[in-house]
């Protein structure tokens, strides 16, 4: 494995660990805020919306530089190179979307983005993932089933986040981001591992 790709695995991983840290932080010591009922984006529009927006930027960053490796590897496979694309887009939209809270809140009478946003990152991930675990037909039963299983959660919790209560929306939003973490720390920790 070339230097850079091993940089992006020890990055990918740090900036998931970070950003975990920082969710799971603000959520359980601010006050009025919990895991249960406050999503990412409360958090990324509240008083410490910085740290939050830190953590999703780095993991934005991560689900760009990951786009990177998987198009690297694509050779000629389609269905890697549009998995790579769809992760490429959904990078700047997290950033997005992370910015724009705290910007929505100052001025509520903006262009409301939030849900379609939420929207198209939701489908270009679980979309990506679901084609890497085809493409990937022959690679070890864990990461095949791994990635299926990802993909469906993403877009399952992520779809139900448009009719649960408030006072558990937060929770279903994290199986979501759990999915993507745990996807993105096996994906690049195992290659890490691999090579070492």
């Amino acid at each position: 494995m070339d230097k850079s790709n091993r940089d992006i695995h020890m990055y990918t991983i740090a900036a998931c660990l970070v950003a975990v840290t920082i969710d799971l932080s603000l959520a359980v010591f601010m006050d009025r805020q919990s895991l249960l009922t406050s999503t990412i984006s409360d958090l990324a529009a509240g008083d410490f919306d910085l740290a939050q927006d830190i953590g999703l930027t780095l993991v934005a960053i991560a689900i760009a530089l990951t786009a990177l490796v998987i198009w690297k590897d694509a050779n000629n496979d389609r269905r890697l190179k549009t998995a790579a694309i769809l992760l490429a887009f959904a990078g700047p939209l997290i950033v997005l979307i992370s910015l724009y809270e705290a910007y929505s809140k100052q001025d509520p009478d903006g262009p409301l983005i939030h849900y379609w946003v939420v929207g198209a990152i939701g489908l270009s991930i679980s979309v990506a993932l679901a084609l890497i675990a085809w493409a990937r037909s022959e690679a070890h039963p864990l990461f095949k089933w791994g990635t299926g299983l990802a993909a469906i959660i993403f877009l399952s919790a992520g779809t139900a986040t448009f009719g649960v209560s408030n006072e558990i929306i937060g929770l279903v939003e994290r199986f979501a981001a759990v999915a993507l973490i745990l996807w993105l720390l096996g994906f690049h920790g195992s290659r890490l591992v691999q090579t070492t």
